[in-house]
């Protein structure tokens, strides 16, 4: 991992997304519906209020549609509806978005369009035409409150319909990407379209890599999730935008590494819960009173302790720190009536166009 090498104090800011799937607008549980373009619009315009900056927005791919394959009567609906996606990113801010194997559902010609038409950067290090010439710049640098972040993209999923697109190997292709850029940047970031099964392991094949960001895999990473010692530190997004993958990177001296808290923060604030918990029976007792014939309970409350004392520990010790937050796009985060405005008026002009309408 390369975390540790910047020659200089400040932060930076991650968000990303992965496996949007097209999808503009809140959609789950129909009590409290989650994601879409407007929510995320809130959480970026508020950091950019209070910091002064922006963050760095990534979309690790599966972007535009939600299959690797379009129904032929709603082709043209989801093509509008990947142009509003494109659109809505850029009204949002996006430094590199990543291409995915369902982002290649209406064609080569299809995706290349897109990207001729916006000031967004696609980025794929190992997708190549019939002739083995790469199709999209295998990475960008982005310059952040005085860091460069470098941000490498593959796949490994190509549509069956699709021939005209072949892959590089993604393993090593991306180290070779690796290798050349990281001595110009401060972070290298690595944004990954693969198989669920193709992810156990990945963060020791990429050991130059700070963080590695997955899509297609939809399970979303928890904070309390234990991270391997020393990164690359990885994460999923889940699905269709709900969560918002936050990074937050905080330097204070050079010269030691950086070290990921989430875990430690997590766990405080569970075994806290459960400490309460237990608590709640009689608040007018200690715990040991209150438990004082249950040997067993207080066996676990003591643990619970230790644990305490150690995660603590970590907190406090930690100078350089990474903390990963999943922040959920619900109702509470609310709306940005510009954003929400564009993405009605996009959803209706994609339904007029299909024959058979997407209901959410």
């Amino acid at each position: 991992m390369s975390c540790g090498k910047p020659a200089k104090t400040g932060y930076v800011t991650l968000m990303v997304t992965a496996n949007v799937r097209a999808q503009l607008d809140p959609c789950g549980w129909k009590k409290n519906p989650l994601g879409g373009l407007s929510r995320k619009s809130v959480i970026v315009n508020n950091y950019r209020a209070e910091h002064k900056i922006n963050p760095v927005i990534l979309d690790a791919g599966d972007t535009f549609f939600a299959s690797a394959v379009l129904a032929p009567q709603n082709a043209e609906g989801d093509k509008k509806q990947a142009e509003g996606i494109l659109q809505g990113y850029e009204k949002i801010g996006c430094d590199a978005l990543n291409i995915g194997g369902f982002d290649l559902a209406a064609g080569k010609e299809y995706l290349l369009s897109l990207a001729e038409g916006s000031a967004i950067p696609f980025i794929s290090a190992n997708l190549t035409d019939t002739e083995d010439n790469l199709l999209f710049p295998a990475y960008t640098i982005v310059e952040n409150n005085g860091f460069k972040v470098g941000v490498i993209g593959v796949s490994d999923l190509i549509p069956a319909h699709i021939i005209d697109v072949k892959k590089r190997p993604y393993f090593e292709t991306a180290n070779k990407v690796i290798a050349e850029i990281e001595s110009q940047v401060d972070f290298v970031v690595l944004l990954a379209n693969l198989q669920r099964k193709q992810i156990k392991g990945l963060a020791q094949n990429f050991p130059g890599a700070d963080y590695i960001f997955i899509s297609r895999d939809t399970q979303r990473s928890r904070p309390e999730s234990k991270q391997p010692e020393g990164g690359p530190y990885m994460y999923s997004s889940g699905i269709q935008g709900k969560y918002l993958t936050v990074v937050e990177i905080s330097l204070q001296d050079p010269s030691l590494p950086i070290v990921d808290i989430s875990t430690a923060k997590g766990k405080i604030s569970s075994i806290n819960r459960r400490l309460k918990k237990l608590q709640e029976k009689d608040p007018n007792r200690t715990i040991e009173e209150i438990y004082a014939d249950k040997p067993n309970v207080l066996k676990l409350v003591g643990d619970y302790r230790q644990q305490l004392v150690k995660y603590e520990t970590i907190m406090n010790d930690a100078v350089n720190t990474s903390i990963y937050k999943s922040i959920p796009l619900d109702k509470n985060v609310g709306e940005n009536n510009e954003v929400l405005a564009f993405v009605d008026e996009t959803l209706a002009s994609c339904n007029a166009l299909r024959k058979k309408a997407i209901i959410p």
